[in-house]
């Protein structure tokens, strides 16, 4: 197989193959979480935010569901997403929840036939809804859709939200993974990044989640956050390593500064190539220690014990699957488009209950640029199998052939190996695979990140930004 896939370069094709790697090298591999970027997505017109435009031809790859609770009791100082600081106002968020019910009738005719393979709440934190409020999140929004052969609903939580009865009654709705954000176990790491949290409070909900009788429970960490030095990385991992049972997975994160987080703002002087060649060591510090306890890297970031797949996630980026995204800036895949929805939250409800479309901004996806999305997200993996990929395509295509100068110059450097029909990162190089994934880009699409052009202004000048 590996003589099959890989043939000799000419000169012209090694040489512009190795340019694109010197650039990548010389950038900050900040994280890669859709292609293409969503800087590049325009406005849309009523027309193409019709569900039906939107969908057509959607029949290829798994369809999978992506739910967004935005509500925090505070903004943590890395985060970047579309959150909105609610203390002990439930009203609103029974509004929005309406919302959410809204917004699913819109897309329930053209989705009556598709079988959703799996649920993802995500935020935000949706821990903050109680449990009425859970209730009503899955009997008037998720289950109005056909979860016949649903295989994983994944619910987020937040050690100062997800009680015990919260948690029960996620588990009660079907929810068999939970997802915990940790960041971080050391006392001052969770100070400094405004975190509301105690590590006995972490540990004590942590086991709340593990006693519930849901299987999969997974914890996200980040390492380098708020200038964290080697020792607060290390009592991070002896106590999470101290934990029993231990998680059946660990999300593990390298730093990012991005436009809209509290520390864009504080590590602005900072040289970021430095803080992020910190933050890459630490990881790997933490990524041995995981590797000591069992665990084996799945993707650049998660790291499960024995076979706890994380299916969403194998089904949107290693396999190409649409997603159905709701709620405020939540955004979706489906064959002709990825397309996003009113980044806030309140943006969001004017648009739903006036009746209209959430959507905001799309990028049409040509032939070309689907596959290419489907290999850069499958890239992230430790591996992917040729076969499987081959698999969505008609057959004798040969999908990948375009891409055999890049797979050869990556596996001449010994960045990859190729054998057996799978192509695999070596092992220092899969915490890096962010920067490799860029590789697969359209010149198009590599050329507008290039000259910073899109909805956010400077796209491609900041270096945790970069996504060429």
């Amino acid at each position: 197989m590996a003589e099959e896939f890989i043939f000799d370069l000419t000169d012209a094709g090694r040489s512009e193959v190795v340019d694109q790697l010197i650039e990548a090298a010389e950038h900050i591999p900040g994280l890669v979480f859709t292609y293409p970027p969503i800087s590049l997505w325009e406005p849309r017109d009523a027309t193409a935010s019709d569900p039906d435009t939107l969908w057509a031809g959607s029949d290829t790859f798994s369809h999978n569901l992506y739910i967004h609770i935005p509500f925090c009791r505070q903004k943590c100082s890395f985060c970047y997403y579309s959150v909105a600081v609610v203390q002990n106002d439930t009203q609103v968020i029974w509004d929005y929840l309406h919302c959410l019910e809204k917004e699913a009738l819109q897309y329930l005719p053209m989705m009556r036939t598709k079988k959703i393979e799996t649920v993802f709440i995500g935020g935000g934190t949706p821990s903050r809804l109680n449990p009425e409020q859970i209730d009503f999140l899955f009997e008037r929004v998720i289950r109005r859709f056909d979860l016949s052969e649903c295989r994983e609903i994944t619910y987020e939580c937040s050690p100062d939200s997800a009680t015990e009865d919260r948690i029960a009654t996620m588990a009660a709705n079907g929810t068999n993974r939970l997802s915990m954000g940790v960041q971080s176990l050391d006392p001052e790491i969770l100070r400094k990044s405004r975190r509301a949290d105690t590590p006995s409070s972490v540990v004590r909900t942590y086991y709340h989640m593990a006693d519930s009788g849901v299987p999969n429970v997974n914890i996200d960490l980040i390492a380098g956050i708020e200038r964290e030095a080697f020792d607060n990385m290390q009592r991070t991992m002896d106590a999470v390593t101290a934990l029993e049972p231990m998680p059946t997975q660990i999300t593990l994160f390298t730093l990012s500064v991005r436009k809209g987080a509290i520390n864009d703002t504080t590590l602005r002087e900072e040289d970021h190539a430095k803080l992020f060649r910190r933050s890459l060591a630490l990881f790997r510090y933490a990524k041995r220690r995981m590797t000591a306890n069992g665990y084996w890297q799945y993707s650049r970031n998660l790291f499960p014990r024995d076979n706890w797949i994380f299916h969403y996630q194998d089904n949107h980026w290693g396999n190409n699957g649409y997603v159905l995204g709701l709620g405020a800036s939540s955004y979706s895949h489906s064959h002709g488009y990825t397309y996003g929805n009113a980044f806030t939250f309140r943006e969001y409800m004017r648009r739903i209950q006036a009746g209209g479309s959430a959507v905001e901004k799309a990028f049409p996806l040509s032939e070309d640029e689907s596959l290419r999305r489907h290999l850069v997200l499958a890239m992230k993996h430790r591996e992917l199998d040729v076969a499987r990929f081959n698999s969505f395509y008609p057959a004798g295509s040969e999908p990948l052939r375009q891409f055999r100068p890049v797979f050869d110059a990556l596996a001449a450097l010994g960045v990859v190996t190729v054998e057996d029909g799978r192509i695999a990162y070596t092992e220092d190089y899969a915490d890096l695979s962010d920067r490799y994934t860029r590789l697969f880009y359209s010149s198009g699409v590599s050329e507008a990140v290039r000259r910073g052009v899109g909805q956010l202004t400077g796209a491609g000048s900041n270096a945790f930004n970069f996504t060429l």
